[in-house]
């Protein structure tokens, strides 16, 4: 018999399989949004390094035109951005709970859910944020209505100008002032984002599995 537990973990393996291999798709900037981009040019792309180097087994980026690659790294950057963000989260939440008077515990892919059970509509809260961060997003990434109209498919395309992931956030000054220092931390964040998505995939399919904290998982 499929047990709803089997169910969630085979969708949490494919999960992680779809993750481990988008992890490693390219990305590019300053080239023409609707030209092809060439395999020796996006071999050269941050984020390709040894002993992998430009790991694109399925070959999901052939034939790719140069937008579409750059909306490729920037979901990239963007579940990358928030699996590290959810990794520390976990870790943390999982170890101890500054927040509701200690209420909150267990396993962190509950933690949620008993925050909303908490403080009503908890989760209103989450998607407003989300909302400003995404907005921004849009507002410094994306073309406008118009420029979207304007063209033949009605899709809409990142700005040529635009940089992968710069949303104009750096209230601590880390941003590297020179190109070369630009692209070996990008390259970083590129493979701690990958990194940490398919640990935060790996972590939620154990805990679904057993009911047990990362933590808990680890040391007993």
């Amino acid at each position: 018999l499929i047990t709803s537990e089997n169910k969630m973990f085979r969708i949490t393996l494919l999960i992680v399989a779809l993750v481990s291999v988008a992890a490693f798709q390219p990305s590019v900037r300053n080239v023409k949004s609707f030209n092809k981009i060439s395999m020796s040019a996006a071999e050269s792309l941050p984020g390709a390094i040894a002993p992998l180097g430009f790991f694109d087994p399925l070959s999901l980026s052939a034939d790719k035109t140069s937008g579409e690659i750059k909306k490729i790294r920037e979901a990239e950057l963007k579940h990358g951005r928030v699996a590290m963000l959810a990794f520390l989260g976990i870790l943390v939440g999982e170890s101890f709970n500054p927040f509701f008077d200690g209420k909150i515990t267990g396993p962190a892919i509950y933690q949620f859910q008993q925050a909303d059970d908490l403080v009503s509509y908890f989760w209103v809260g989450v998607l407003f944020v989300i909302a400003l961060v995404e907005g921004q997003n849009i507002l410094t990434g994306w073309e406008s209505p118009a420029e979207t109209n304007a063209r033949a498919t009605g899709v809409a395309e990142l700005r040529e100008s635009y940089v992968n992931g710069d949303l104009g956030f750096d209230p601590l000054g880390l941003k590297p002032t020179t190109e070369s220092d630009f692209e070996v931390i990008r390259t970083k964040e590129l493979n701690n984002g990958r990194l940490a998505m398919i640990g935060v995939a790996g972590i939620v399919a154990q805990e679904l599995v057993n009911g047990k904290g990362v933590l808990e998982n680890i040391f007993g």
